[in-house]
């Protein structure tokens, strides 16, 4: 599966440099807020408050080079600590090619790294990161608002984990 996921990416970056399409002028950026949800083995921790930080370039009419990093701090957890401290969190970075189909909806596929820390880990690890997304970028008469859902995953342990985020983000030109 890691494998796939490094074709992938290593896809991304040759067809970047290789877009030879009309490219819109300058990039544009996103700041904004999101909510997260355990999905697969992410400990006994079920939903997740953070932000996210990304930035993209359109490579030609229906297709973008992205990167993202964001926060989740994961909370809403059963199982009670010492101290009482809830210490979930993960900081994936990603990049990836978004897709659109439509002037202002797109779908992407990721890859990069993913730093994450589990309520069982004694310290933080540095794994392989994938995921997917897709969302709207509402038109500048709303805002210039972007609501994505995204899927993030990584492996740890031998044990596929991964969580659901939706996020909500100021469009920046």
């Amino acid at each position: 599966m890691a494998n796939s996921f490094r074709l992938i990416f290593l896809a991304c970056i040759v067809f970047v440099q290789t877009a030879t399409a009309q490219i819109k002028p300058g990039p544009e950026y996103r700041l904004g807020a999101t909510v997260s949800f355990g999905l697969s083995n992410l400990t006994s921790n079920h939903v997740g408050i953070g932000g996210l930080v990304g930035a993209e370039k359109m490579v030609s009419k229906h297709f973008a080079a992205e990167a993202e990093a964001s926060y989740n701090y994961f909370t809403g957890d059963k199982a009670i600590y010492v101290d009482a401290k809830n210490k979930s969190y993960t900081i994936p970075v990603l990049a990836g090619v978004k897709m659109y189909p439509l002037s202002n909806v797109y779908a992407s596929l990721r890859a990069g790294a993913i730093n994450f820390l589990l309520n069982n880990m004694s310290s933080a690890r540095v794994q392989l990161g994938y995921g997917a997304a897709a969302g709207i970028n509402l038109p500048p008469k709303t805002q210039r608002l972007n609501v994505q859902l995204s899927y993030t995953g990584f492996r740890y342990d031998g044990i596929s984990r991964g969580y659901a985020t939706l996020a909500v983000a100021i469009i920046i030109k």
